[in-house]
């Protein structure tokens, strides 16, 4: 009833609106505003008096809200309601599901000093779980000799970087909670630790550890393999030992072993012919690592066969290091993360090891991959 006499009034209003619409007295000018502002009136009454006029839901039944456009009116259901005793809500509440909740993992690596491969498994229970995994599949896969190289409880990555000879060399570095977004604090930790122990290191990859489930079923296993994939290649070495003591009866021989895929193995050996023969203590003076036809880590280097350089220094030294092949080819992979492009080829080593005022003279250069075993006379 209310309705349908403001619906009279604004009616009669109309008419008055159009009936004064022509005149241009200014009486009916007065008129004809008083007439508009009244029928504006009863257009906000009208408003207040519709059901559910102020209500979010619009024209839409309850629990509906208006989409659309102007001249389209669509209704679509408002999220979560009902659930929670919302007006129009009689039917029963809905439990909700319980949050869930989470918790920090273990991951492990394992690594076999003959291969440029790594073992890496994340989203571990226990720290036992996550070594016995890595090593047990290294091993499977290397005929033993498998060891962990790194361990991490957290949020974390572990990441990894690849000297000029394919060897691989490994950083954890947890997540910073302070930084925005979880930022890790400083993901170039394993090209310095490469660099510190190696030559022409790059970035090659890594892995992030992951979170478990905190009330899921206890026995269920969340954990990842990285595990390396295809035939397995072995690396052959090239090692050299000297006498720890120049004023031995060993002074002026060099002992190299190279050609050889178990650098346990020639290591004890070339040690042992150094220590028996010279008759002092020895100790490794250089090594180098042949990757012939072997697919490291980052897809590059495919083909080096790195090099033991005997060279003598401006004081008449006999000294040994280790070097790339001027022609050696790298398939550098694309990223955003800084390398230190330390030297690697015989040249660049030994300008790196000798200043200019005191210049450098290399006697034979011995590439990893041919099988010898040989005592090399110092140099005069």
């Amino acid at each position: 009833m209310r309705l349908w006499s403001l619906g009279l009034g604004m009616f009669w209003t109309m008419v008055a609106l159009v009936g004064i619409q022509s005149s241009r007295s200014q009486r009916d000018k007065s008129l004809k505003i008083a007439a508009r502002g009244l029928l504006v009136c009863w257009l906000g009454i009208a408003y207040c008096l519709t059901p559910d006029a102020a209500s979010a839901e619009g024209r839409c039944p309850p629990g509906m809200f208006e989409t659309g456009s102007r001249d389209f009116i669509a209704c679509a259901p408002i999220p979560g309601y009902g659930e929670t005793g919302q007006d129009g809500g009689d039917e029963p509440s809905r439990p909700r599901p319980p949050p869930m909740e989470i918790q920090p993992s273990y991951m492990a690596a394992a690594q076999h000093v003959d291969t440029g491969s790594l073992w890496v498994s994340v989203g571990h229970r226990t720290l036992d779980a996550a070594k016995q995994r890595v090593l047990k599949a290294c091993n499977a896969a290397t005929r033993g000799g498998c060891y962990v190289s790194d361990t991490h409880f957290g949020v974390g990555e572990l990441h990894v970087a690849e000297d000029a000879m394919g060897q691989l060399w490994t950083r954890i570095q947890p997540y910073d909670k302070a930084a925005p977004r979880f930022s890790v604090v400083d993901w170039n930790a394993a090209i310095e630790h490469c660099w510190k122990n190696s030559f022409g290191c790059r970035y090659a990859g890594s892995f992030q550890s992951g979170l478990l489930p905190r009330n899921d079923n206890p026995d269920k296993e969340y954990y990842e393999d990285r595990f390396p994939k295809g035939q397995m290649r072995w690396k052959r070495w090239a090692l050299v030992a000297r006498p720890q003591n120049t004023a031995t009866a060993g002074l002026g021989k060099s002992w190299l072993i190279s050609g050889t895929q178990d650098s346990v193995a020639a290591r004890k050996d070339v040690l042992d012919r150094c220590q028996t023969e010279s008759g002092a203590p020895c100790a490794i003076a250089a090594f180098a690592v042949n990757t012939d036809d072997m697919v490291a880590f980052s897809g590059g280097p495919t083909s080096v066969n790195g090099l033991l350089v005997h060279f003598v220094d401006a004081r008449g030294r006999n000294r040994w290091t280790s070097a790339v092949p001027d022609s050696a080819q790298y398939q550098r992979r694309q990223n955003r993360k800084k390398a230190y492009i330390s030297p690697m080829t015989v040249r660049q080593r030994i300008d790196q090891l000798c200043p200019p005022q005191l210049p450098c003279r290399v006697v034979a250069t011995y590439d990893a991959a041919t099988p010898r075993l040989q005592i090399i006379e110092d140099s005069k």
